[in-house]
């Protein structure tokens, strides 16, 4: 009887095993990059009409709906300015927000989408017609397109910096940045942070690496709380670029 009873229990420990590693298995991140489908309602707006920009975000075949943050930055050709707008999850990995332009021209959207360790963007132009005359600029609805002349940089390299929220001081914090060219990521480039507080003359600089294609990871402790600025350094063929983000410490 008593080796019955063994029996029994050893089956039943080597059930829950079982049942422990499957559960953790299955809860590891999956290493499958996010996909992203942009849409564009109406595919033809006019000046005063509201647009709604749609993503919907899959990671291999199945709807994503726990995204950590979904935006939609636009800008009209050869202006500086950009405008962003975050987006609202639908249903079934769809995430969508709206917006009003009063000016006809042609314009730029990036969709921003940060999900399960990954990040994808993708520049695509769009128009906006004068509903007076009908007329609009040639610009294709809904294709992606390179960057013009005055698109973020002239060397035509797209920065999207990502810190850690909140950082504070004294404390390990995360640094991500996404960089792309002609809509392509920016893949095995030499990318470095370089991190100064105010006017100090002294300034850290930290190697990052690159975490998914395009995509540039490091960590470090900024010592006491204050503005500080972070100049992302990315180098790789004849691309030798930089730009400057504020950053604040808590």
């Amino acid at each position: 009887m008593k080796r019955y009873f063994f029996s029994l229990l050893c089956v039943f420990a080597f059930c829950l095993s079982a049942c422990g590693q499957n559960q953790q298995e299955t809860s590891l991140p999956s290493s499958d990059p996010i996909e992203a489908a942009f849409s564009i309602q109406p595919t033809d707006p006019a000046k005063g009409e509201a647009i709604t920009f749609s993503v919907k975000v899959t990671q291999k075949g199945e709807a994503v709906n726990d995204a950590k943050e979904v935006k939609f930055e636009w800008w009209k050709d050869g202006q500086e300015q950009h405008v962003t707008i975050p987006a609202a999850l639908q249903a079934d990995g769809v995430y969508t927000a709206q917006q009003t332009i009063d000016e006809p021209g042609s314009y730029f959207v990036y969709y921003h989408v940060t999900a399960r360790d990954f990040h994808n963007m993708q520049k695509v132009a769009f128009t906006v017609k004068d509903a007076s005359t009908g007329s609009s600029p040639a610009h294709e609805h809904g294709n992606p397109s390179a960057p013009s002349q005055n698109d973020h940089h002239s060397s035509g390299v797209d920065f999207h910096f990502m810190p850690e929220e909140p950082i504070k001081a004294g404390q390990p914090a995360s640094f991500m940045v996404h960089l792309m060219k002609d809509n392509q990521a920016i893949a095995e480039a030499k990318v470095k942070y370089e991190i100064w507080q105010g006017n100090d003359e002294k300034h850290m600089y930290v190697e990052a690496e690159e975490t998914a294609p395009g995509q540039y990871s490091a960590t470090a402790t900024l010592p006491s709380a204050g503005s500080y600025t972070v100049n992302v350094h990315v180098e790789k063929g004849e691309v030798h670029d930089h730009r400057s983000f504020p950053l604040t410490v808590q």
